[in-house]
């Protein structure tokens, strides 16, 4: 380099804010060329394991080249518009759009963008529960009895148990941006179905009944509303259903009797939800959707991170931690 390291400089006062600006464009200096070294190192690498240290040193080090450059603009407002000239002249010769505040960001954005939207889609039983958010790794259940005297007659401590979901993209399609976002999409939907699995997975300690087989409208209404008389005698609800794709459509009939379908009459009767899941398979479940029966407790909200290069793809991975607290297990019937 033909600058001068202002480090070097024998002196008892700190950097003036011109010498801080001369520093941080060497830090930069510096990070573009050790990028360019773990590459090249990566790129001639006939070892795995050490190709993928080396990219992902390498994203580490361009994470400090936007640091650095990020303070060197706080400090210099001249290199702010002489970026933004610079910007304006690709633009006008080649149509490339860029900007300090709001341009292309890469995929990572693209691909957190459309998870999101695929979660956001895809929930269901979530978006109807009452939930309470947790800093912890473990949740207590205060088990809640009584009549005349409410009180917790016991309490339990269980661990949040963590839902991953792993999904992989071709480092070439990353690289030209020719990456179809559907993949991240899918692999929303498979997060919120583990994620349904998990939450009805807890209700199964509710009080156990026996389900028909619906072959009449009587039939299936009769038993649910057997079964809400059951969660009403320990609590005044709303009460809710959560039922499979294959029994939902035994209640989109019209009832022999009333001229309704059924569905219409049990929505005015289940006002907490008809939750129509997968997840539930051959089983259907009434409960009290009210915070004093159940909540899903919410250790770690959903995280998408990129883990980095796996053969000729790059991994990813979303995370969260929840489970059902069933506070009181007699404002659950299963019907089974």
């Amino acid at each position: 380099m033909l600058a001068v390291n202002p480090t070097l400089v024998v002196r008892d006062k700190p950097y003036s804010k011109e010498e801080l600006m001369e520093a941080l464009r060497l830090a930069i200096a510096a990070e573009l060329d050790a990028i360019s070294l773990y590459e090249q190192m990566a790129r001639f690498s006939p070892d795995e394991k050490c190709r993928k240290i080396f990219l992902d040193v390498a994203r580490e080090e361009k994470t400090h080249v936007g640091e650095f450059t990020a303070l060197l603009l706080n400090l210099d407002s001249e290199q702010v518009s002489e970026f933004k000239e610079g910007f304006k002249e690709v633009e006008e010769k080649t149509g490339i759009k860029t900007a300090l505040d709001g341009g292309d960001q890469g995929y990572f954005p693209v691909i957190l963008n459309a998870f999101m939207e695929g979660i956001a889609r895809s929930r269901r039983l979530f978006n109807l529960l009452p939930k309470t958010k947790i800093a912890a790794q473990s949740y207590r259940v205060d088990i809640i009895e009584g009549d005349g005297e409410v009180r917790a007659v016991r309490q339990e401590y269980r661990a949040i148990p963590l839902i991953t979901q792993k999904f992989f993209i071709g480092l070439r399609e990353l690289s030209d941006g020719s990456f179809d976002p559907a993949i991240a999409v899918r692999a929303a939907e498979m997060l919120v179905r583990a994620e349904e699995r998990q939450i009805i997975s807890g209700f199964m300690i509710g009080r156990k009944m026996k389900l028909g087989k619906w072959e009449s409208s009587d039939e299936c209404i009769e038993e649910l509303l057997k079964a809400m008389r059951e969660v009403a005698k320990v609590s005044s609800g709303p009460f809710a259903i959560v039922i499979s794709p294959e029994r939902f459509s035994k209640l989109l009939k019209v009832h022999e009797k009333g001229g309704k379908m059924v569905v219409e009459i049990l929505r005015e009767i289940f006002t907490g939800g008809i939750i129509v899941s997968p997840a539930i398979e051959e089983k259907v479940v009434v409960f009290a959707n009210t915070p004093s029966a159940v909540d899903i407790v919410i250790g770690h909200e959903i995280e998408l991170k990129e883990l980095g290069p796996e053969g000729d793809s790059i991994a990813f991975i979303a995370m969260e931690a929840l489970d059902l607290r069933v506070k009181n297990p007699n404002a659950v019937v299963v019907l089974e």
